[in-house]
């Protein structure tokens, strides 16, 4: 079980504000957890098919998510997105780019533009080097206090984890031949493990 007590984190002196600019909704495919999933699902109403969709292991290096098997292959569960790149939950607001699900938005979109790695019950942020000349937010505003990143690292951690223990259960059951391996039926499985209650 992962500690949820890390003594503390480390991260630069950065100005940084986001400006809603909404290139980084773009840039990125956006992997999510079981508990990213039912918190759109329970906040917004919306089937789980109608905003997620699943990215084939083959097409990426490789990300720190567990692999769902389905009859073809393994996939990630992403966030859909739009034909012209945006995330599905983005909407222009007076020109500016909003997230419609922010309040409850993926927990993997609340780092950009800053990764972190954990190093002896520390954890320590920098920013994505990436990001350093394209998100127009860093440079400006005040120095960025890392509490909110710092506390979804503690979530990300836990809900990683559950997410592994969920999808290999499913995957056991797909190598036995017990469920219908499809995207249809993966999220079945999702609502009826977990209670809406527990997210």
């Amino acid at each position: 079980m992962i500690n949820d007590m890390f003594r503390g984190y480390i991260a630069p002196k950065v100005y940084f504000k986001c400006v809603l600019c909404g290139e980084c909704c773009k840039r990125y495919w956006i992997p999510i957890t079981h508990v990213d999933l039912l918190r759109i699902y329970k906040n917004t109403g919306l089937e789980p098919l109608n905003f997620i969709t699943f990215f084939k292991k083959d097409m990426t290096t490789g990300w720190d998510y567990p692999t769902i098997k389905f009859e073809d292959g393994e996939y990630y569960m992403i966030l859909a997105k739009r034909p012209d790149g945006s995330c599905i939950f983005n909407k222009y607001v007076n020109d500016r780019l909003i997230c419609k699900i922010h309040k409850f938005k993926p927990l993997v979109c609340r780092f950009y533009p800053f990764i972190y790695w954990i190093e002896n019950d520390i954890v320590k942020f920098e920013i994505l080097d990436k990001a350093i000349n394209y998100c127009p937010g860093i440079g400006i505003g005040p120095v960025h206090d890392f509490e909110v990143e710092y506390k979804a690292v503690i979530e990300i951690r836990k809900a990683k984890e559950e997410y592994s223990r969920i999808v290999s259960k499913w995957n056991s059951l797909v190598d036995k031949g017990i469920v219908n391996p499809t995207p249809e039926s993966f999220i079945r499985f999702i609502l009826n493990t977990v209670s809406l209650d527990e997210v």
